[in-house]
Parts: C-alpha cells; structure tokens; sequence
C-alpha cells in the first residue's frame, strides 16, 4: 500500500497489527481498551520506523519524507478503525445494529434519530412515517454518513467544553468519545448541564439511561476529527 508514492507497507506488518490486537484481548477486537490499543499503535509504528530507517536512501530527506507519510497514514489508520469500532458499539447499545428498528418514542434506524435531529442535519424527506413504510429511503450506508455529520456538529457545539477532558466526574473520566456518546444520547445541552454541575445534573431518557452511563460506556474510544 503506497501513501504519497513514498511508502510502502507489506502484508508482514499488516498481519503483524492484527497479530498483536488479537493477543491482546482475543477475537473480540471490538472491547480493546485505549490504553492497549495506544500500545498496539505504537509497535506498528517502531515496526515501521525500523524499516524505514534500515532502507537504502540516496537522500536523507526522503528518509525524512517516508518517515513523515507513514507516521500521517498510520495515525489516520488508526483514528479510522476507532471511529469504525465507536460507531459500531454505539449502533449495537442502541438498536442491536438493526438499522430498520423503530423504538416506543418514534426514534429510528441503527442509531435511533430523533425525526427532529434528521431535520437538523437536513435530511428533511425522511420522516419517521416514511420510514415506516418504506425503511430504504434512509438505508444503512446513509445512517452512518448522518451520525458522522452529527458527530461533527456536536463536537463543533462542544469545543469551549474540550477542557473538561481528563477530569473525572462521579469516578468516570471524560474523554472526547464519552462526550459524543453523551450527546448523541440526550443532545449537546443536557451534556453540558452535567458537565457544568460536576455530574449533578444527571438527565435521563425516557428508557432510564442517563448521561453519566454513556459517558462511562463509551470512555474508551481514540476519536480524533480534522
């Protein structure tokens, strides 16, 4: 796999990452807690940089060059499969991810949207009848495309709250996954009400889940947007 023309990975190292993430916790890659997967992270890149640096170069900057296009491919890589394994979770704890299910408040698809939400987002001819009727107006590969729209606004709506990350609040800490779990569960504002109240304000839905057990569920995630 070729980044920029100036690196190539080989299938070894390929199979080398997913050596080391299923010795870590089995084939139950999906559970892998962030501190083992910075772990994991940083052996393929020492892996890399080995091979990079024992290569025979002409030019010492273009030592310099690979090195910078693996370090930029290998931390997109990894930022990738965390968001894939983010959503993936999120979608099984809110629908068992079936992206057809309706709930008992008229919430819809793997990830449960509030009709109101899709409005927002400017998914405006998809209504929860029509949805009913028909579940292919909003398939699948278009309710991924719309919590990823809806994750960036809502990082966007918390970015004066970043500095609550790393602080534990009612012995959980926060961590920017647990703060897009939160908020995709009861909206950017009941998020900030607990976290402006050190946990106090613990709202929740209609089904009996708060804010806080988001925040502690979905605290282990590597999420990073540009």
């Amino acid at each position: 796999m070729a980044v920029n023309g100036l690196l190539t990975l080989d299938r070894n190292s390929i199979n080398f990452y997913f050596y080391l993430r299923k010795n870590i916790c089995g084939n139950k890659w999906y559970l892998l807690k962030l501190n083992d997967m910075r772990i994991v992270f940083l052996s393929c890149i020492l892996i890399f940089v080995f091979r990079v640096c024992t290569a025979p170069a002409v030019d010492f900057r273009l030592k310099i060059a690979k090195l910078k296009s693996l370090t930029e491919f290998a931390e997109k890589w990894h930022h990738e499969l965390e968001l894939t394994r983010f959503m993936n979770d999120l979608g099984h704890r809110e629908s068992g991810n079936n992206w057809t299910s309706v709930n008992l408040i008229g919430c819809f698809g793997e990830y449960q949207f509030a009709e109101s939400t899709l409005r927002y987002l400017g998914y405006r001819k998809i209504t929860l009848k029509k949805f009913r009727a028909n579940p292919n107006i909003f398939p699948r590969d278009v309710q991924k495309d719309a919590l990823k729209v809806l994750i960036q606004s809502n990082m966007r709506l918390l970015r004066d709250y970043e500095h609550f990350i790393g602080d534990t609040i009612n012995g959980t800490i926060i961590t920017r996954s647990g703060m897009i779990a939160a908020a995709h569960l009861g909206g950017v504002g009941t998020l900030r009400k607990y976290l402006n109240s050190n946990g106090e304000i613990n709202k929740k839905d209609v089904l009996g889940t708060s804010i806080h057990d988001y925040m502690s569920k979905f605290s282990h995630y590597d999420l990073k947007f540009h």
